[in-house]
């Protein structure tokens, strides 16, 4: 008797219950079937197979020899067909976001603060990529940008996050060195710049009243990371962003010299594009990095 794979399928899957449980009727309530329809699989995967599977009785069932070692043979294979099932659903199940964010904001405050994210969104599978120092557009291949910009950007939906200040930091050491030398202390201590934020100090010395002096001489850098590490080193101060540098700031990594805050006249936009704005995915990271990352 020649059945579908279907039917076979459905056979082995009655038999393999039906001798775990040693019963028709327990096997029927564990498939959600009625005993008559266990029995006809079986009977059917019997005609297929040309042999007997079980010595019925009155009240019980029991498994012959040739039902025994078939037993043996399908039940790994019906396990591993049940996890690949739960794979394929999981899968289907799980969603995917593509997020691009400047390196140093990702490695310092987007992915410390996954945990969160990961706690109220357990489905979702962030791809966290990087893009250059300072993107003022939305990255093309990704469904979420960070970007910097002192206006809102166009064409696309953007969410405010935060405006970074900037505080001159240095080393522990360095920093005990430079209060003590007060007002002078950039007659002896070198600038560390930021290159594309060289107008940064200019603003940090008229908030403070400073004299803008360079006796010690200027580290000039293109990359945020590289001054903060700089200043991290103890090879001079530099001006870095407070929020994203709060870890190293509260943990003694880096410490201030003044507390005065100047504002760089940008700020961090979350950005996509107004088509995928409606995708769960997408309304599920805006909400958390409104909650998580704006200030």
């Amino acid at each position: 008797m020649r059945v579908s794979r279907q039917a076979l399928l459905d056979g082995l899957r009655a038999f393999s219950v039906a001798a775990r449980e040693k019963s028709f009727k327990a096997a029927a309530d564990s498939l959600y079937l009625t005993p008559s329809a266990v029995s006809h699989r079986i009977r059917d995967l019997e005609k297929h197979l040309g042999l007997k599977v079980f010595l019925r009785k009155t009240r019980a069932i029991e498994l012959t020899d040739a039902g025994r070692a078939l037993l043996e043979d399908i039940e790994p294979l019906l396990t591993s067909l049940d996890a690949a099932v739960d794979r394929a659903t999981t899968r289907a199940t799980r969603r995917q976001l593509r997020v691009s964010a400047p390196p140093f904001f990702a490695s310092e405050l987007l992915i410390p603060s996954l945990a969160s994210f990961y706690g109220l969104q357990p489905r979702i599978d962030l791809e966290v990529t990087g893009t250059h120092a300072r993107p003022t557009e939305h990255h093309a291949p990704a469904d979420v940008s960070i970007i910097i910009s002192a206006t809102p950007p166009e064409g696309v939906v953007a969410t405010r996050l935060f405006a970074p200040r900037f505080v001159a930091a240095t080393a522990r050491a360095l920093a005990d060195v430079a209060k003590e030398q007060g007002r002078r202390v950039f007659e002896r201590q070198r600038r560390i710049v930021y290159a594309p934020r060289a107008d940064l100090w200019t603003k940090w010395f008229a908030a403070t009243g400073l004299p803008n002096g360079s006796g010690r001489g200027v580290i000039e850098v293109d990359l945020l990371p590289a001054a903060v590490t700089a200043a991290e080193r103890g090879l001079g101060i530099a001006l870095v962003p407070t929020f994203v540098c709060e870890r190293r700031l509260r943990g003694g990594r880096l410490q201030r010299i003044s507390e005065s805050e100047i504002e760089s006249g940008d700020a961090y936009y979350l950005v996509c594009r107004k088509e995928d704005k409606s995708r769960p995915e997408v309304r599920a990271l805006i909400s958390w990095a409104i909650s998580e990352l704006r200030r």
